[in-house]
């Protein structure tokens, strides 16, 4: 059917759910529906808390209810593991084990589906902003462990060829920090460093970290899913100009 769109699904936790804030300036989730304008419907599943358990448990529910005998789910953007990454005495811990397990949950009933992946693994993390207010919850997190979250969906995308977008990197990389200087957003580091300007909480994205996150996951797609690149994927009916007749509309839309 000519107005039958297709879908991107951008499933994960607050990080996803937020993306869509647009008192911050620019977001990952409009950035995703305008270059994907006329082409595929972006579809937010985003739920602020949850972990890779939650979302392995949500995942087949998702695509049942995201596809239709004409409308399919073509790519799925899965970005779990801030939350799994909590010390574990938290109660959102994930072991890593079952963290890459879950991720591979997900993969598979996307890709049964026929969805194309990209994995976002968790970005930095900022104590000094986190703690503000949190007192009682400042041991929850380090930047450390959120790193090694973060090189679990490497490991898990080379394992399963799918895209990745490691945002620990990707956005200390952005700040200027090369491997081998200190970490930003350590507890024991200044609390005055480059992150708090990506972070507007410590963990949660500013506008600038969902620029990063923005570009690359373009960059992956055009990459590892190049039918998928949004200048190539057709937009859906004839531009106006070639509406010469109502005939020609009614045409394009049987």
């Amino acid at each position: 059917m000519a107005l039958a769109f297709d879908k991107v699904l951008l499933f994960g936790d607050s990080i996803t759910q937020y993306a869509y804030n647009q008192d911050i300036g620019f977001c990952f989730g409009p950035a995703m529906q305008n270059i994907y304008c006329r082409k595929f419907d972006v579809i937010q599943r985003g739920f602020g808390g949850y972990n890779s358990d939650h979302a392995a448990l949500m995942v087949d529910i998702i695509i049942e209810q995201e596809t239709t005998p004409t409308s399919k789910i073509k790519l799925m953007v899965v970005f779990f593991g801030t939350n799994d990454s909590v010390v574990p005495e938290a109660p959102q811990h994930v072991p890593i084990p079952r963290y890459k397990d879950n991720l591979r949950k997900i993969v598979s009933s996307a890709e049964q589906a026929g969805a194309r992946i990209v994995i976002v693994g968790p970005g930095p993390f900022n104590y000094h902003q986190w703690i503000i207010g949190r007192e009682d919850r400042a041991l929850e997190r380090t930047t450390i462990r959120a790193r090694e979250y973060c090189d679990a969906a490497i490991e898990l995308a080379k394992e399963l060829n799918v895209a990745v977008v490691p945002m620990w990197y990707l956005i200390m990389a952005d700040l200027g920090w090369k491997e081998g200087d200190p970490i930003y957003g350590l507890a024991e580091l200044a609390a005055e460093n480059p992150l708090s300007s990506y972070l507007n909480d410590g963990l949660h994205y500013f506008d600038k970290a969902y620029t990063v996150e923005f570009n690359n996951v373009i960059k992956a797609i055009k990459a590892f899913y190049p039918e998928l690149d949004p200048a190539i994927v057709n937009e859906k009916l004839p531009s106006w100009e070639k509406i010469t007749s109502p005939d020609v509309l009614r045409a394009a839309l049987e």
